[in-house]
């Protein structure tokens, strides 16, 4: 904890007459000035739909039926979740302990309490104490690092393999369930309890008691691991940084209720709610597709592999200072093709270099229909807000998604096809 460091001697009003209380105010104005830019942004995101219609709008319901309210200045519109694309953006989770679901959801909590009836027992701001099934439990991060890229690469140990629609997950092999230590030591055995301050854990060697602060991350064997559902579904993203793959989500002025499973829904105040996408609804992303083919040619013997909705090292995508959960990473010289089953009308994304870069790296990015371009970017370096893009693909049975390298050969190209799209 932080300390209060000792003062010689104190500032008082007699030494420096009004410096205090004005420092105070100009504080306090400050922060009201903050908050209220705040609540100004509380439930207010941009929205995007399969006709690519942008706009800053604020959320205000979402109804059992599943249809999506939104204030667009002084008018509501109303979206049919088949229809929507996104709105808002998911949120930077804080330095909090974080929660990773087997079917893929994020929970960011204040504190996790302790193991109780085969539940983990949670504390959130969101929605205050709940309890999840250890049986729906990937993996637990108790002290993530604070930088983004070592966050999202610990997740990324503990989190469940992602598969294509309607294709089940192998079942991994009984290796047990993890502990790693902050030293960089892994145990493998089983996890009997979590208390509030330590792990009951039964190795080879026999049971251990762990103290919680030697532990950065926990995986659990005996999760049930999902495939991607084929039906219709939401992420749904929160104030604090979860991310959750929803059934169902329900949202009135005052409160949200978000339904992850049958045993798992969470309620929450509907200013909470920052982010909405739909999966499994007019849009197909390309994420959720196999890749007929894929080919990169090295500028010089670096081979780099495409990422399905990752950047291409692999943490999540960033771009403009969001983060987005759809989307390919590539890197320069490479092309990713896919075959098209159905016959899609168009093609739509949002293009840019991941912010990882630092405002570095360049592109072009290019977009064939069969042997076709029908779309070209110009360059598009480190640093430019994502470029929009909807161009036709006239019922192609083949797309192939090229990003070719721009200024200073190949350095830092980072390529992100942001929220890649078909709409039939």
């Amino acid at each position: 904890m932080w300390k209060k460091a000792p003062v010689d001697e104190p500032i008082t009003r007699k030494k420096f007459p009004f410096a205090a209380p004005r420092s105070l105010l100009i504080f306090a104005i400050a922060a009201m000035a903050g908050w209220a830019a705040r609540a100004e942004e509380a439930g207010r995101g941009m929205l995007l739909d399969v006709s690519h219609t942008r706009a800053e709008a604020r959320l205000v319901g979402v109804s059992a039926e599943g249809r999506f309210t939104f204030q667009v200045g002084k008018d509501p519109r109303r979206v049919p979740a088949a229809e929507l694309v996104a709105w808002g953006a998911p949120a930077e989770p804080r330095d909090a302990p974080q929660v990773l679901l087997a079917n893929g959801s994020l929970l960011v909590v204040r504190e996790i309490l302790k193991t109780q009836d085969e539940r983990l027992l949670l504390d959130s701001d969101a929605s205050g104490e709940f309890a999840v099934p250890l049986s729906t439990i990937a993996g637990v991060l108790l002290h993530p690092p604070i930088d983004p890229q070592r966050r999202d690469r610990l997740a990324a140990r503990f989190a469940p393999p992602a598969g294509r629609p309607d294709e089940p997950l192998p079942e991994p092999p009984p290796r047990g369930d993890r502990l790693l230590l902050e030293n960089g030591d892994e145990l493998r055995g089983r996890i009997t309890a979590m208390t509030d301050t330590a792990v009951e854990f039964t190795a080879d060697v026999g049971p251990l008691t762990v103290d919680r602060q030697r532990i950065i991350a926990l995986g659990f064997a005996s999760s049930q691991r999902e495939g991607r559902s084929s039906s219709q579904r939401l992420l749904v993203g929160l104030r604090g940084g979860s991310v959750l793959n929803a059934a169902a989500l329900t949202l009135d002025h005052d409160q949200a209720q978000v339904n992850i499973s049958d045993d798992l829904r969470l309620t929450t105040p509907a200013e909470a709610v920052v982010y909405a996408q739909t999966i499994g609804g007019r849009a197909a992303y390309l994420s959720d597709l196999e890749p007929e083919s894929y080919r990169h040619l090295p500028y010089l013997s670096i081979d780099w592999p495409y990422r399905l909705d990752a950047n291409v090292t692999g943490t999540r995508l960033r771009a403009g200072g969001k983060i987005y959960a759809k989307g390919v990473g590539m890197h320069s010289t490479a092309r990713l093709t896919f075959r098209l089953e159905k016959a899609y009308r168009r093609f739509q994304a949002e293009l840019a270099i991941d912010d990882q870069t630092q405002l570095r790296g360049s592109v072009v990015f290019r977009v064939l229909a069969g042997p076709r371009e029908i779309y070209k970017s110009g360059v598009v370096r480190g640093g430019d807000p994502p470029l929009p893009v909807s161009v036709d693909v006239g019922g192609a049975k083949q797309l192939s998604l090229v990003v070719d390298y721009a200024d200073r050969a190949d350095e830092l190209d980072h390529a992100d096809w942001l929220n890649a799209r078909l709409i039939e």
